[in-house]
């Protein structure tokens, strides 16, 4: 099944929906409708004479759903109104006389007769029939002027440098309707909200397009759309999936006469799947640095979200009493998987898709999957399990640590990010928009397909958290742990039949490169516990941590004729404790090993592991016995 049929599938599942604007101002929109933000509100009566008009001043109450014609949908250059609610200069009998601007009487000769037409049709509504009357007398500005809603200059003309509403200029004014009902009160009376009135204007919408064509995606020959909807990544947007508007260049000449040869879909199937698409994207959509992805299932269950991090995809709700290990990390993971197996099926059919646009008209669809329910689990509990690690967030109330795998876009930061000042002149860990934005969608497949994380993306990691020097201590230690999951998962899939990398410090673990990146640990260790309080300085660890990485037997050099001083320092318990670590891990490394030949990625593992390992509570308490033992 192709994306169109899957997104029109998943319309007819959720078409109760269709019409209604929720909390965060998403909707599913009617076929033949969309959406545009109003600043001003004008209530007549079913007779068609003003009551009272307002401004709009709250962009959260400006959302308004509104029928929309295909020319009106894809309004550029040409007069093309839309069917009900539209700017002033469409709608407006009395524009060209407070603006001067004559020409801008066909705009509204073209609106009126767009609206006759659907008033005289066998689909008629009583609000439009109303509003319609109420247009015809040609004073809307005029009353909007007696409500002090438009204000005029000294010559008695709309002035485009005042007035401005939700930072819109008066002229440019969208107007919405309310039909106030003196016999029926519980009728719904704006005309935005009216279900009735949606029915209304897609029946006779459909009744005057009766050209049919056979459609690609149904096989059924019924009305087709030569041009489709846009909008499709936020209200602003003007690229489109699927167009043939280019007569003279070569969207489809030397293959076709026609574009509809290339591309004939019909009109209702290219709606749903359209206003599907925006609200899901809307509703659960990811979207930063100009990318939309959204995963959904068709039958309108929640899914877990493939581009959030693990807390925030199973356990934001969920009260955690303990640290989690790696036993227990997994144990909540099941637990949390299972809790969607009851919904999701072998039968329940996920679809993932990514749209990404290279110049503003085009809309392409950079990646597209589908899987039933089970087999998406699967992914998502493989994904999640073998490329977890141990992290450490702030937030409001502090910070805490987790278990659990970054998120794509901390992922791409990890990889690419550095510290830069904003306008505020405050620091911030970001990279360029269009990169995060390409790193996520190459990540995609690696989450649903199960494919190895492209290596360019690891090495740049893992050359980013070999700079702690290059930014603060809390960005480094988030690039490390990102880059430690990265690592973890590489190995899990380059190595599946093999025992797999653990998140805890592993003492038979004798590669060359894991062993370095203990002793730097180490090394790193005994520096820092002779600190002062408040000492705020970089080890010579972390100072020699990018050399050392490219050189390590030359560089250990340097750095333990560094730290003798500092181990001098220490209490008689705590020199004896790391000097005997510098000495049992050197005695696993072999004389061979011992060179200045690059180390592998695995060093981080072996520096992370290590490090929290010292810090661990329990090792810090048998330490501090060793040494009340010393000193007795």
């Amino acid at each position: 099944m192709g994306w169109i049929s899957l997104l029109n599938e998943t319309y007819e599942n959720n078409s109760s929906f269709a019409g209604k604007i929720d909390k965060d101002d998403t909707v599913l929109l009617p076929i033949s409708h969309s959406t545009q933000n109003a600043q001003i509100e004008v209530t007549i009566d079913e007779y068609g004479e003003f009551l009272r008009a307002e401004k709009i001043t709250d962009k959260e109450n400006a959302v308004t759903i509104i029928p929309v014609t295909e020319d009106s949908g894809a309004r550029g250059n040409g007069i093309f109104p839309h069917p009900l609610c539209d700017k002033l200069c469409y709608i407006a009998g009395d524009y060209s006389h407070f603006t001067n601007d004559k020409n801008k009487d066909e705009y509204y000769n073209k609106y009126l007769n767009q609206l006759e037409s659907w008033c005289n049709s066998q689909y008629p509504h009583k609000k439009v029939i109303a509003i319609l009357e109420y247009l015809k007398k040609g004073q809307l500005i005029n009353d909007l002027v007696n409500e002090k809603i438009l204000d005029l200059d000294d010559d008695g003309i709309l002035s485009s440098k005042i007035n401005k509403i939700q930072g819109i200029n008066q002229t440019d004014c969208f107007v919405r309707f309310i039909v106030q009902n003196c016999i029926d009160n519980k009728d719904e009376g704006r005309v935005w909200l009216d279900n009735k009135l949606y029915d209304s204007f897609i029946n006779y919408y459909e009744s005057i397009n009766v050209d049919k064509d056979i459609c690609y995606i149904t096989g059924k020959n019924v009305y087709c759309s030569d041009k489709h909807p846009s909008k499709i990544r936020h209200s602003g947007d003007k690229s489109k999936l699927i167009s043939a508007n280019d007569k003279d260049g070569f969207t489809f000449r030397g293959r076709f006469t026609e574009s509809t040869q290339a591309a004939s879909v019909g009109y209702e199937t290219s709606q749903k799947a359209h206003n599907t698409l925006r609200w899901l994207i809307q509703k659960q959509g990811y979207k930063r640095d100009g990318a939309a992805i959204v995963a959904w299932a068709a039958n309108g269950v929640k899914i877990p979200m493939p581009l959030e991090n693990t807390e925030d995809t199973f356990f934001q709700e969920e009260i955690k009493k303990e640290a989690d290990t790696a036993k227990s990390y997994a144990d909540r993971l099941n637990r949390a998987i299972a809790g969607y197996k009851a919904d999701l099926t072998t039968k329940t059919k996920i679809a993932i898709i990514s749209v990404d646009a290279a110049t503003t008209g085009r809309l392409s669809i950079t990646y597209y999957k589908e899987l039933n329910g089970s087999e998406f689990l699967e992914r998502i509990k493989d994904w999640h399990l073998h490329c977890s690690w141990k992290h450490y967030y702030k937030n409001d109330e502090g910070g805490y640590y987790f278990v659990g795998v970054p998120s794509p876009r901390e992922i791409a930061l990890a990889a690419y990010g550095t510290e830069q000042k904003n306008k505020f002149q405050k620091i911030e860990f970001t990279a360029n928009s269009k990169l995060i934005r390409n790193t996520v969608e190459r990540l995609l497949p690696c989450i649903i397909d199960g494919r190895k994380i492209p290596y360019d993306i690891v090495h740049a990691a893992v050359l980013n958290a070999s700079r702690p020097m290059a930014m603060s201590g809390y960005n480094w230690q988030r690039v490390l742990t990102n880059t430690c999951a990265l690592i973890k998962y590489k190995y899990y899939k380059d190595k599946r039949n093999k025992e797999e990398l653990g998140m805890t410090l592993s003492v038979e673990n004798k590669d060359r490169s894991y062993l370095f990146g203990r002793l730097l640990a180490v090394a790193d260790r005994v520096e820092f516990l002779t600190f002062e309080k408040g000492e705020k300085r970089e080890t010579n660890a972390k100072r020699y941590m990018n050399i050392f990485s490219k050189r390590p037997a030359k560089t250990w050099e340097i750095i333990y004729k560094n730290i003798l001083p500092y181990m001098n320092k220490l209490k008689p318990g705590q020199k004896i404790k790391y000097d005997t670590m510098i000495s049992e891990i050197g005695a696993m490394l072999d004389l061979e090993g011992f060179n200045n030949d690059a180390l592998t990625e695995l060093y981080l593992l072996g520096y992370y592991s290590q490090s929290d390992f010292m810090k661990d509570k329990k090792t810090n308490n048998i330490i501090d016995e060793m040494e009340e033992e010393k000193n007795e």
